[in-house]
């Protein structure tokens, strides 16, 4: 009985450390992909379109508050967005063109974006224009907390 109890603990033991060794090495390959991913996404100039976009927001708001904003800087404005908009979605593409475990979502920022030229092309929403654009700027505000939670997982 004592042969059997030892040989029982052993193969116990064995897989026990199978699992164990699986478990770690699963976790560093996660690890691996995820900061694969940061990286991609670093390089790809992702976190410096976030900031310009961040930048144009605040550009809109100090125009908007000096009474600065005119048809002609609206103008500025919105292409300078659809700029950022369209190499923000190349930036997506690239990076989440495989399985991730957490991808980063841009469809939220994209959406803002798309609020943001629509009040700046529409003359009657001029009042609003602030609020949408600080509703804006919160957004990309908790993607980048989004982004940081994903990096340091």
């Amino acid at each position: 009985m004592n042969d059997k109890m030892k040989n029982l603990l052993r193969t116990l033991l064995i897989y026990l450390c199978i699992v164990a060794l699986t478990l770690v090495l699963n976790h560093f390959y996660d690890r691996s992909q995820t900061q694969s991913y940061i990286e991609e996404y670093k390089a790809l100039k992702g976190s410096q379109l976030l900031n310009e976009i961040s930048d144009t927001y605040k550009l809109t708001v100090e125009q908007h508050s000096n009474y600065r904003l005119n048809k002609e800087m609206k103008r500025k404005l919105v292409d300078r967005l659809n700029y950022l908009r369209s190499e923000l979605h190349k930036v997506d593409q690239q990076i989440n063109k495989g399985n991730v475990d957490h991808p980063i979502e841009f469809s939220f920022i994209d959406h803002d974006i798309k609020l943001v030229n629509l009040a700046l092309s529409d003359s009657t929403k001029d009042d609003i224009i602030p609020v949408i654009v600080l509703h804006s700027m919160e957004g990309l505000g908790e993607l980048k907390k989004e982004i940081t939670y994903i990096q340091y997982r």
